[in-house]
């Protein structure tokens, strides 16, 4: 990733399931791209109680790009299906310690963190982890002021989890790649 990479980070709220939603996304998802841009789609997995089912990242590598969704508003809909697309925002890689080799027997977890929590040490130094890519707001208009994701052991999961739900602000889940055509 370029030193002058954006992310950009959507939510998605819905009760949609994946073979559902996949396409809808897909169509959104273009309309956001340019040919040099990366996207990931994630799907929640398990019950763990989060504002977002599904969540994408758009990787932005020119420095000039003027995003689609800067005119927009924060919140929108899918036509015809009930979904509701949030704009959380574009953030740019502060930390990044994600493995290049498969992440077996890791779990990762997306935890978004509020404008007011600026205690990143403490995120940082979290038992359980192996890994960690952290994402600071690059946009005064960003919807939280961190993104982290965490790659952690199966067996730790409810006690990472148990951690972060505990700090006020902390919305947090895990998430995996959901397997749609690329785009």
């Amino acid at each position: 990733m370029k030193k002058d990479t954006i992310i950009q980070f959507v939510g998605f709220v819905t009760n949609v399931d994946a073979d559902t939603f996949a396409p809808e996304w897909e169509k959104y998802a273009r309309k956001l791209m340019n040919k040099k841009s990366e996207t990931i789609l994630e799907k929640k997995t398990g019950n763990i109680k989060s504002r977002f089912r599904y969540i994408s990242q758009h990787e932005w590598t020119n420095p000039d790009v003027r995003f689609a969704f800067m005119n927009e508003r924060k919140s929108e809909h899918f036509p015809d299906m009930s979904v509701q697309v949030v704009q959380i925002g574009g953030y740019i890689l502060l930390e990044s310690q994600k493995p290049s080799v498969s992440n077996d027997g890791l779990t990762k977890l997306v935890a978004f963190i509020s404008h007011d929590d600026n205690d990143i040490d403490f995120y940082k130094h979290l038992p359980f982890h192996k890994y960690l890519n952290l994402y600071q707001a690059f946009y005064e208009s960003c919807v939280y002021g961190y993104v982290i994701e965490f790659y952690i052991p199966d067996s730790n999961i409810d006690e990472m989890l148990l951690l972060l739900k505990q700090r006020n602000g902390v919305d947090a889940a895990t998430y995996q790649e959901c397997l749609v055509p690329h785009i």
